[in-house]
């Protein structure tokens, strides 16, 4: 799981460089950075919902954040349509 983390920061990394920096288009990275942060912290906690030491809240905290950056991906590819 953390080789899986560390490959999702570093494409998220990338991919706000080439928006940021315009080697791609801003409608091509932007949901490819998203959903690689979205599905970093679904991994997220998944990992505090495994440990014990952590409380339930971490857990709730970082599996609304992914739900909430899914769907304002699913938004802004579907409006770009």
């Amino acid at each position: 799981m953390k080789i899986l983390k560390v490959l999702l920061s570093v494409i998220t990394i990338i991919f706000a460089g080439l928006g940021l920096f315009k080697v791609l288009p801003f409608d091509i990275s932007n949901p490819i950075l998203f959903t690689s942060l979205a599905t970093y912290l679904l991994l997220e906690s998944v990992e505090y919902r495994k440990k014990a030491d952590r409380s339930k809240a971490d857990f709730t905290l970082t599996f609304i954040a992914a739900l909430f950056v899914y769907a304002v991906v699913i938004y802004n590819v579907l409006i770009r349509l």
